[in-house]
């Protein structure tokens, strides 16, 4: 269709048009079209239908297109089509991830009912992967608490977060990974809000809380470096404005 937008990925980066920053229309990518590995129907949104596709990582891109990592990318676009990256990142690796069973090791196939693979042998399905995790931007008066792990950029800083193990409770979660991570003890969680997020595969769950006990004991495993900043004295943010670690901050920030 004329009115439908894609993202297109390669490799894992996303194809924005230099000009402005943003998608392109499927008559704009109809060189590349002949070269998707995998193509899917996002849905609608705003009267225009958006779809997803990989492109063989070896052709020859368009001067026309940057092709941006998708953390990059993020911080390109608006909060509805964050949403729409987000799935359609998720869709990609999905239909990559899972073109094998894993009990059987058989071929899958695509039901074209929605996003699912079917085992062709057990029929055991396979659908995209959402991992629950938690982050807690946590109080102390006027100061929060920003922590950096070694895998971060130099310079960037951000909230304490993790994965949300089986059998616990979203709070639960919270509690240990502070523990876990700064050694200190925490009161008054509230939830904050949620957000996809592609890295790998979060639904993140967000929350503050309040300092209750404790001295920052850094889990040199998890953490490099964290301590209590002063509001209008950060060392510095979160690498992608669109995160919600940076929504969290930017709400406390502006309490001042």
């Amino acid at each position: 269709m004329k009115n439908s937008i894609g993202f297109i990925f390669k490799k894992g980066e996303l194809l924005l048009l230099k000009i402005n920053n943003g998608l392109p229309f499927v008559e704009e990518i109809k060189i590349l079209t002949p070269h998707f590995l995998r193509r899917f129907e996002l849905g609608p949104l705003n009267n225009l239908n958006y779809f997803c596709a990989e492109i063989d990582q070896e052709i020859f891109i368009p001067e026309v297109f940057h092709v941006l990592s998708l953390r990059h990318a993020l911080s390109l676009l608006n909060d509805n089509l964050i949403c729409l990256a987000v799935k359609a990142y998720s869709v990609i690796r999905w239909d990559k991830n899972h073109q094998f069973c894993g009990r059987c090791g058989s071929r899958t196939v695509h039901k074209p009912s929605g996003f699912e693979r079917s085992c062709m042998l057990c029929h055991l399905s396979f659908f995209p992967r959402i991992s629950p995790s938690i982050i807690v931007l946590i109080k102390k008066a006027d100061h929060l608490l920003m922590a950096r792990s070694p895998h971060f950029l130099p310079g960037v800083y951000g909230l304490i977060s993790g994965f949300i193990d089986i059998g616990e409770s979203i709070e639960e979660a919270v509690h240990r990974e502070v523990k876990e991570e700064v050694g200190i003890k925490i009161k008054n969680l509230n939830y904050f809000g949620s957000q996809q997020w592609p890295f790998p595969d979060s639904l993140m769950i967000a929350f503050t809380a309040d300092h209750l006990n404790g001295d920052i004991i850094i889990n040199s495993d998890e953490i490099e470096e964290a301590g209590w900043y002063k509001y209008n004295n950060l060392p510095g943010k979160p690498q992608t404005s669109a995160s919600i670690a940076s929504k969290l901050i930017e709400a406390f920030v502006n309490l001042y």
